[in-house]
């Protein structure tokens, strides 16, 4: 592409944003047991030409690095679109990416998203795309998002791997199955039984709700309904357009469940509250943790592994194994006083401050979306380590989530 046509593409598209020229439209969120509308999924069109399709639009975006901007403005003028139209009893749902959701929104968009939750219900979609890249200012935003009463989904399950491991730590009050998985050829295949255990646990554990997309079928609403969805979406039941005026809502309600306690304490004082503790070396306590670690490569699930060196060393040997752990798609992060943020490949690196408590502990934390084990030590007077392991996933959860704040980087 010459300089003169993308420059031409690029003022195009700034048009487009500095006109707000987005047209929202709505598919229906249906509930499979009387199959009418429990509310209503907000998409975007540009205007007509070459960004009117969503995919050419986000697309456009992303070249000019204003991909935030424009999932932004999408989600203001889809909220205020719903709330001028005649739709009660209905909720709105409205897609961000992660990577949105970790940036500040314009003023504007705070206004109308104020506006709209004091008035209706709002699910708040995070789709899969780079869940864990920005963790700690993603789970900030799911925070605030249900302080400011919006249910959380979380999209396209199925579609990428990363949003199963990260499913437990955003703890969604509706966990969306990808239309890949409806529409699946081999349902009973491998890979979809994967993501239809982890989502049917999750959904037990916490009361969420299941919701199917891509129904296009009546064929289709059984498949759904055997993998637990209680919720469906998709062609048989609307394509996107305007919002309906006159239609009855559905008798069934949004599930909304328990939010989860971020403790601002360490791995170790929360873990230590409910496991057995005891004295030990630094030797046993590597190899408590490299047996961790070794059930860690011996999965073929998505997982999360946060390991903290505390004021140890890093050495070679763990950067080659977690560099193994992150070739098999597993997140690895490296939390150490004396940790570099470049580790090379795709391990994270969490410098911590030596008067971080966190410095006078050692910790290995490997959560899947079914499960969770935890090996955590203190220094204590004497110079040895206190130590204790923990095999329940709620717990190594919330130890997980005591991390959170330093994962900014």
């Amino acid at each position: 592409m010459g300089e003169d046509v993308r420059y031409a593409a690029d003022a195009d598209f700034d048009a487009v944003l500095t006109g707000r020229l987005i047209e929202p439209v709505f598919q229906p969120v249906v509930s499979l047991a009387d199959e009418r509308p429990v509310g209503y999924e907000a998409l975007a069109r540009g205007p007509k030409g070459r960004f009117h399709t969503a995919s050419d639009l986000f697309a456009a975006a992303a070249r000019a690095g204003r991909s935030a901007e424009l999932d932004w403005l999408c989600a203001a003028t889809a909220s205020e679109r719903f709330r001028e139209a005649d739709v009660p009893g209905m909720a709105l749902f409205v897609n961000l990416n992660p990577d949105t959701l970790a940036t500040d929104p314009p003023d504007n968009v705070v206004e109308a998203y104020l506006e709209i939750t004091r008035e209706r219900e709002v699910v708040l979609e995070i789709t899969e795309q780079s869940v864990m890249r920005q963790p700690a200012r993603l789970l900030d935003a799911v925070l605030d998002a249900r302080n400011r009463t919006a249910r959380i989904a979380l999209d396209d399950i199925g579609a990428d791997p990363g949003s199963l491991a990260a499913m437990p730590l955003i703890n969604p009050d509706i966990i969306k199955i990808d239309r890949s998985i409806i529409q699946s050829r081999s349902p009973s295949s491998w890979a979809v039984s994967q993501v239809v255990n982890a989502v049917l646990d999750e959904a037990h554990r916490r009361g969420a709700q299941i919701l199917a997309e891509g129904i296009e079928t009546r064929e289709q609403i059984a498949v759904a309904r055997s993998l637990g969805a209680s919720l469906g979406q998709g062609w048989l039941f609307g394509r996107p357009g305007p919002l309906p005026h006159g239609v009855r809502p559905s008798e069934h309600h949004l599930a909304r469940v328990r939010p989860r306690h971020v403790s601002r304490t360490t791995p170790f004082e929360l873990l230590a509250e409910t496991s057995d503790v005891h004295s030990t070396s630094e030797e046993l306590f590597g190899s408590m943790a490299g047996h961790i670690e070794n059930q860690a490569t011996e999965t073929s699930d998505p997982a999360i592994l946060a390991v903290n060196v505390g004021d140890g060393e890093y050495d070679d040997e763990a950067r080659i194994r977690h560099t193994y752990l992150t070739n098999r798609g597993i997140d690895v992060f490296v939390l150490g006083t004396a940790v570099p943020e470049n580790l090379g490949g795709r391990i994270r690196g969490i410098p911590l401050d030596t008067a971080d408590p966190l410095a006078q502990e050692r910790t290995v934390l490997f959560l899947g979306s079914r499960y969770g084990r935890a090996a955590f030590a203190r220094r204590n007077g004497s110079g040895a380590l206190d130590a204790g392991t923990c095999y329940d996933p709620e717990r190594v959860i919330e130890a997980m989530l005591t991390l959170v704040n330093r994962l900014a980087h």
